[in-house]
């Protein structure tokens, strides 16, 4: 995602030379996060619907080559604002404590499926191994907020981001609506069971709370809000693995160990959001979260934008984007299959 500015060039001048580039994909960004709120939808994700907006103008207007400079850096400025953000609120090491060791040890598990299967999968059919690394990130952790942290530390194209993304998210629409409902009827799960299953193998954050809908058709001895907070629970303690995966695939993309800094960024801001969490509960829920929730969001949806305004809608169906969708059923697909053996052993 290298930004394409001239040694002569100054912030302040690169910026009055390029500001519509910028405000277009503010604008967008925006507008994806409203739409969310206005729609109060679980699976309406700011961040999709801002990189496809994006590829709708690029492909509709084709936007001038002028704008390329500003769709470059974009991406640069706002994710690495989100990341902070973003870990403040959802790396709060103190919630992980109260999770069973048993679905503790599926999670751990699960993830390394994921990441195995997809990996092997990128290597056997010539994958990018950038995408590769954006897809096991993305399905193995928490969808787009996972590829949008995981990109500028295996400096990640926007094609690779474009590709790896859709792959994942048209993943977990046919895992949400199709795949979980026939595995809940096929073999009587109960509610507490589909909500871990749910945060133990579901990509995004937005389809766990959707999978909770479907709670009143299964048995369950507890109420749908209790449901959810297990759900949510699980699903939280997948975000850690990004502590893992950052300096993993960073590390594959330089081929030497290498610790991105974008990984101190998401640590020290995870410790941070965790100490005011301890120190102070009230201001952490009522004050700091609602401020923190929407900051992370319009800053990723606005590099999001940013991301599709760069991008060819033809490169999404080019062969590096069918081997993408092979690969994010394949590793939804086996990682769920796993998920039911292990039920069966430790649940």
């Amino acid at each position: 995602m290298g930004a394409i500015m001239s040694n002569k060039q100054t912030p302040k001048e690169f910026l009055i030379h390029n500001w519509q580039g910028l405000f277009l994909a503010i604008l967008l960004g925006i507008s994806a996060y409203f739409f969310k709120l206005l729609t109060n939808s679980n699976m309406s994700n700011p961040l999709l619907a801002a990189l496809i907006m994006g590829i709708i103008i690029r492909t509709s207007v084709k936007s001038s080559r002028k704008m390329a400079p500003a769709f470059a850096i974009a991406p640069q400025i706002f994710i690495p604002i989100g990341i902070f953000f973003y870990a403040v609120k959802n790396m709060n090491f103190v919630q992980f404590v109260d999770i069973q060791p048993g679905i503790i040890g599926i999670l751990i598990v699960i993830m390394a499926v994921y990441i195995l299967v997809i990996s092997w999968l990128g290597r056997q059919m010539n994958q990018k191994d950038k995408i590769t690394c954006l897809i096991a990130a993305g399905s193995a952790i928490c969808g787009a907020s996972a590829i949008a942290i995981v990109a500028p530390a295996i400096d990640a194209e926007s094609e690779d981001i474009s590709i790896s993304l859709l792959a994942v998210a048209l993943a977990a629409f046919v895992g949400l609506f199709i795949i979980f409902p026939f595995i809940a009827i096929l073999f009587n799960l109960s509610g507490e069971t589909y909500a871990i299953m749910s945060g133990s193998v579901l990509q995004f954050t937005g389809s766990v709370k959707s999978a909770i809908d479907n709670i009143p058709y299964l048995s369950s001895g507890l109420p749908k809000e209790e449901l959810a907070s297990l759900a949510l629970s699980v699903k939280a303690f997948r975000y850690a693995g990004l502590l893992v995966v950052l300096p993993l695939f960073a590390s594959i993309n330089k081929r030497k160990f290498h610790i991105p800094g974008v990984l101190w960024v998401f640590f020290l801001a995870g410790l941070m959001g965790t100490w005011i969490s301890v120190s102070n509960v009230e201001f952490y829920k009522n004050t700091l979260i609602p401020i923190v929730n929407p900051i992370y969001n319009i800053s990723w949806s606005i590099a999001m934008a940013a991301v599709g305004l760069n991008v060819d809608a033809r490169m999404l169906m080019s062969n590096n984007g069918s081997k993408a969708l092979v690969m994010a059923f394949a590793g939804f697909f086996i990682a769920t299959v796993f998920f039911l053996a292990a039920i069966f052993v430790i649940l």
